[in-house]
């Protein structure tokens, strides 16, 4: 049985983890109402520039820090000497970043602008070097908050996202309303708060584990962080390729529109990853403490809540969101997303089978497999996003989104199953996403304006039976004991 401390901490790794990067989508109607089309596209692609750096300046030692911290927490000495040395080099790698680019951020930015539309102006000073900054420290403090996690400290994780949270939301918010039609709110926003929270981790990582630089560790970590830096290179291409593609086959008022329903399933895929993050390190204590490499019921039912519960929200983000954007979001031209959240948020139903296959890999330090993995479906996802937005338009940029996420899943399953042998219950990982998409697939072929409502309820009443009659043995025991009926 789950205990209730464990769903007490999920809930704050996933809930209030999520706050930070769910302020874009919170400060997004703001946004649509504050500044011009244009500068809303601007803003966009500087925030895609913080996004390529912050994985430059990270270098993957976030997962670093998270699966070696199982293998060393209890030897205190060794702790220090290795966490020290992954705050050193994250300060190093932060520095060079920014000599490399107060030299060449401008020429690189003007040679971008030359392939920019619409009179987009993008220029590396101020706005390029304050989104390289923010960059850096967001990537220090999404670092210490994931140690957090892996040290199961969920009252400092809590405080600490919350306040990143407020600074954000606050300064964007009342610059903004000063400097109405100007990016001075949005960027000096998240810079300010980028800075507040970096002193914080910086603070806290020199007073628990101090600063120190052991050579021996370098190699290492090198072979363990490559990998995954390849991969979040690769992923952070991937993730935001549709939209120039968008931007070449449709017009620039398309892209925004996309950028917007996709903001709208970062809701889902925050509380995801904070799920998961909260789940890995009682999977890899595990693994660890009994020296195994296969499935177990006790492993297994993490990662079936995690199907479970993401069946059920997704139809519910799916009725409530057509609902609620309209009160806050008055420009009319963002509504068109309401046609396929659905399809958007389909591919999120396999999330649990995507942990479970992801979880050895990272785990057995088979990160080799990553680069390849992505690699492979970025070049997929590319020739159908093409092809799709092609013929069909923003409908087919959604159903290319959607069809790159099963291949995702099949590739990992094909590496992770080299080092794993999975003992799972395919009811419960499989058949039941599986089950649950295609309804929501088929429906979304046959619904109209008109009908949609009543299809996305329909979608709805058929997860909530699924997870009812598949999970009855294990949810009503838990509502029981946390009733204490």
């Amino acid at each position: 049985m789950i205990s209730k401390q464990f769903i007490k901490s999920s809930f704050i790794y996933s809930v209030i983890g999520a706050l930070p990067l769910a302020s874009s989508v919170i400060l997004l109607p703001f946004y649509t109402n504050l500044l011009t089309t244009n500068q809303f596209g601007e803003l966009v692609l500087y925030i895609t520039f913080t996004a390529i750096i912050q994985v430059l300046a990270n270098f993957s030692l976030e997962q670093y820090l998270g699966i070696h911290w199982v293998d060393v927490k209890s030897n205190i000495q060794k702790a220090k000497e290795s966490v020290g040395t992954v705050v050193s080099l994250l300060l190093i790698i932060g520095i060079v970043l920014l000599l490399v680019f107060v030299i060449s951020g401008k020429p690189i930015f003007s040679f971008f602008s030359v392939f920019t539309k619409n009179n987009t102006n993008l220029t590396f000073y101020p706005w390029g070097f304050m989104s390289l900054l923010t960059a850096i420290f967001n990537s220090f403090f999404k670092s210490y908050t994931g140690m957090l996690i892996y040290q199961q400290r969920p009252t400092r994780f809590f405080w600490l996202n919350i306040f990143n949270f407020i600074l954000t939301i606050g300064i964007s918010l009342s610059i903004l309303y000063y400097h109405p039609f100007s990016l001075v709110g949005p960027i000096y926003g998240r810079l300010l708060s980028g800075l507040g929270i970096f002193l914080l981790a910086l603070f806290f990582f020199i007073k628990e584990f101090g600063i120190s630089f052991n050579k021996k560790l370098l190699h290492g970590i090198a072979v363990f962080c490559f990998p995954l830096f390849i991969f979040s290179i690769i992923s952070v291409i991937a993730s935001n390729i549709d939209r120039y593609i968008i931007a070449y086959l449709l017009k620039a008022s398309d892209v925004g529109i996309f950028v917007f329903a996709i903001q709208c399933t970062l809701l889902l895929d925050f509380f995801q990853s904070g799920l998961t993050s909260s789940i890995y390190p009682k999977v890899f204590t595990i693994w660890k403490d009994k020296n195994i490499n296969y499935g177990t019921t006790e492993v297994n039912r993490y990662f079936n809540g995690i199907t479970a519960i993401t069946l059920l929200i997704i139809p519910t983000l799916v009725i409530l969101l057509p609902l609620i954007i309209p009160i806050v979001v008055k420009n009319k031209d963002f509504y068109i997303t309401f046609n396929f959240l659905s399809i958007l948020f389909a591919g999120y139903a396999l999330s649990g089978l995507r942990a479970y296959f992801w979880a050895p890999l990272v785990y057995f330090k088979r990160t080799k497999a990553f680069p390849k993995i992505f690699f492979l479906s970025a070049v997929f996802q590319i020739i159908v996003s093409i092809v799709l937005i092609y013929y069909f338009g923003l409908i087919g940029a959604a159903w290319a989104n959607f069809l790159v996420r099963p291949v995702q899943v099949f590739l990992l399953y094909m590496e992770s199953r080299k080092v794993f042998e999975y003992k799972i219950n395919k009811w419960k990982l499989v058949f039941l996403p599986t089950i649950f998409i295609a309804v929501v697939l088929i429906s979304e072929l046959i619904a109209s304006n008109k009908t949609r409502l009543f299809f996305e309820i329909g979608q709805f009443i058929v997860a909530f039976v699924m997870v009812s009659l598949v999970y009855k043995k294990e949810a009503i025991p838990l509502i029981r004991d946390r009733l204490h009926i």
